[in-house]
Parts: structure tokens; sequence; C-alpha cells
């Protein structure tokens, strides 16, 4: 099975490209994390503090592009005409068990309700981690409110493993986090189905 893990990464999509992060993204990167709605989704009213934040989230997923093994995957999503900065899309290995990674997805408040935006994004990436990376499981956590990941997930084969507390800004949102785990098995089942 093919290993990635070095090889920067770069998938074309008719309407996406999902790609490492170059410096040059850090300001469209930051400024869809400043978007009033962004901000209130999180319950984050202090706008200089969501920019510091921002920007040290942005230089840490820079920074796990050179480590050796590289573990973290955190990558654009952007516009495959424009080059539009559409959100990001993740894989993180560090700290779980081999062949395991966490998968996590935003996309900037303009793009909300896109369903078929993230629906491209999840398929490119779970792909990449299954056929590049070799993972044997991607999990994923969101909150029950989030009505759209969790039929995503559960569209895609995925089960829904377990449910607890989640961080401030859901319980202030009456909803609680969900994890929902998805098997190399299970995706290339769902995938000769279709």
């Amino acid at each position: 099975m093919p290993n990635a893990a070095n090889n920067p990464v770069l998938i074309h999509h008719p309407r996406i490209t999902l790609r490492d992060f170059t410096p040059a993204d850090g300001e469209g990167f930051v400024a869809y994390q400043m978007d009033a709605r962004y901000r209130a989704l999180y319950h984050q009213p202090d706008s200089a503090e969501t920019r510091a934040t921002s920007t040290a989230l942005f230089q840490r997923f820079l920074g796990w592009q050179s480590e050796t093994p590289r573990q973290n995957f955190q990558i654009g999503i952007f516009d495959g005409k424009t080059g539009a900065i559409l959100g990001c899309i993740g894989l993180r290995q560090q700290d779980m068990p081999a062949h395991v990674a966490v998968m996590g997805l935003e996309l900037a408040p303009a793009c909300w309700g896109r369903y078929r935006l993230a629906l491209d994004a999840i398929t490119l990436m779970l792909d990449y981690g299954f056929t590049q990376l070799g993972l044997a499981t991607i999990t994923g956590s969101t909150g029950n409110g989030n009505r759209r990941i969790t039929h995503l997930a559960t569209w895609f084969g995925a089960t829904l493993t377990q449910s607890r507390s989640g961080p401030d800004w859901m319980t202030q949102k009456g909803w609680h986090e969900v994890d929902w785990s998805l098997t190399r098995e299970a995706w290339l089942a769902r995938n000769n189905a279709t």
C-alpha cells in the first residue's frame, strides 16, 4: 500500500482542490475564522483573541507539514476554479493507535449549507486516508445538533460509537458530542455497492 505520509498533499477534483496550506493562505484562513458567524458559533466574542488563536493554529498546521514522519494532515479546501479558500479538513494520527486517524472538517461561514462541498471534501479525504496513508480506521466527533455531519458520517458507512458532554460552546447550545468510526472495510463495501 502506498505511503504518502511525507509527500505534499494535492488532490484535484472538478469542483475543489485539497492541498497543503502555504504561508500565503494564512490571511484567508484567519479571515474566515474572524467572520462574526464563526465567532458566534464558537462563542468567541473577542476578535483580537480569535485572530491570535487562528494565526497560531494556522502556524501549527504549517509546522505539521515538516514533521518526520508526518502524522497530522490539516489541509485547505479551495475552490477548483477561483482558488478561494473554502475551509479545511484534516486527518490527525498523533496520539492515536497505529493506522487510526481522527478526521475534522471546517467550512468557512460563507460555505455553510453547501452540503455537496462537504460531501466532496470528506469523500476525497477518506479516500486519501484509506488508500494513500494506509489507515484502517478513521474516527471523528461532532455536536449532535450538527445533523448534516452526523448524516454524512452514517451515509459513508460510519457507526456512531459514543455520546458525551461536549465543550462549552456545544453545551451552551444544548448539544452533546457524538463520536463516529469508519473502517476501511466499511468504506470499501460502501464504494463497491455504489
